[in-house]
């Protein structure tokens, strides 16, 4: 009897791990194809994320702005633009100073979602009315898309 049990207990236990395995080996791959698509990745490749916008991502980010414009977000109002010797010192390139780092905040939400992932240790920043690259450590801004000035 003891054996029987032991048996039938070992037979399920391998089942139940098989089918988790294969569960999540089949959730692995769709997740690996999405993210695939996402970055415009066909099949597996494995290509590092540019720290520079595409003429793309610079025409989502502007049809969203355009979208926007009626009620625009924190960091797109009227208010947040940046005065002329703000936007001289906002250049790719070169680390953001004190007071361009307390007027950025994050992209919204909305328009994250339709932005490729940043690459890795770099964030999106919106900065007095423009989206920018720019690395977390540093503040390095990589590249940036003026919208304001349009």
């Amino acid at each position: 009897m003891k054996v029987r049990f032991c048996t039938v207990a070992c037979v399920l236990a391998a089942i139940a791990t098989t089918t988790h395995l294969e569960g999540s080996a089949r959730a692995f791959d769709r997740s690996l194809a999405r993210l695939s698509q996402r970055e415009g990745n066909p099949g597996n490749q494995d290509r590092p994320r540019s720290t520079q916008f595409d003429d793309h991502t610079r025409q989502t980010t502007r049809d969203w702005y355009d979208h926007q414009k009626d009620h625009p977000p924190a960091g797109f109002r009227s208010g947040d633009r940046l005065s002329a010797d703000q936007e001289s010192r906002l250049q790719p390139g070169k680390p953001l100073d004190p007071d361009l780092r307390r007027r950025e905040r994050s992209v919204p939400h909305d328009l994250s979602r339709q932005l490729p992932p940043p690459p890795p240790n770099h964030r999106y920043v919106a900065i007095g009315g423009h989206v920018g690259i720019e690395e977390k450590a540093t503040h390095i801004l990589r590249d940036v898309i003026h919208l304001h000035d349009r």
